[in-house]
């Protein structure tokens, strides 16, 4: 604990601390996962091909529309897309999607189904930073 004395604040309590290093962990958690996604979203769509698809029905519900798009050889797929959109029936959409294996993964070309998942995590990651720093530091700091 000396180590720390001349960095965290003198009136800080240790439950505090404990919880100010359980947000810390949280968040560099959040924001890993997130910025990996987010690395991972770009890559996805520097390496998949454009295809128009159709939403052809909303049996699972609001936001998990079932879209059924031809790839450029001629394939049908039909698939569930999942994430923070809502189509309606009959919409005509652009679906990304592997050449080489059509029925992996493919997405529609909108914000929430591409970038949704992956910008919540990193902007929940920076929140707990911020609530770990406030955590340690709040009784310097007090509003």
């Amino acid at each position: 604990m000396s180590i720390l004395s001349g960095l965290i604040p003198p009136k800080t309590s240790t439950g505090s601390l404990i919880w100010g290093m359980v947000f810390f962990c949280a968040s560099v958690s959040l924001l890993l996962f997130g910025y990996s996604g987010i690395k991972d979203r770009g890559e996805f769509i520097k390496s998949t091909s454009r295809a128009n698809g159709i939403v052809i029905s909303k049996e699972n519900g609001k936001y998990h529309a079932d879209i059924r798009f031809s790839t450029e050889k001629g394939e049908v797929v039909n698939y569930t897309q999942h994430g923070y959109t809502s189509f309606e029936v009959g919409e005509n959409v652009s679906v990304l999607y592997y050449a080489h294996d059509p029925r992996k993964d493919p997405s529609t070309d909108a914000f929430g189904s591409l970038w949704g998942g992956s910008i919540t995590l990193f902007v929940l990651g920076l929140l707990t930073l911020f609530f770990s720093w406030l955590s340690i530091f709040k009784s310097k700091y007090r509003i």
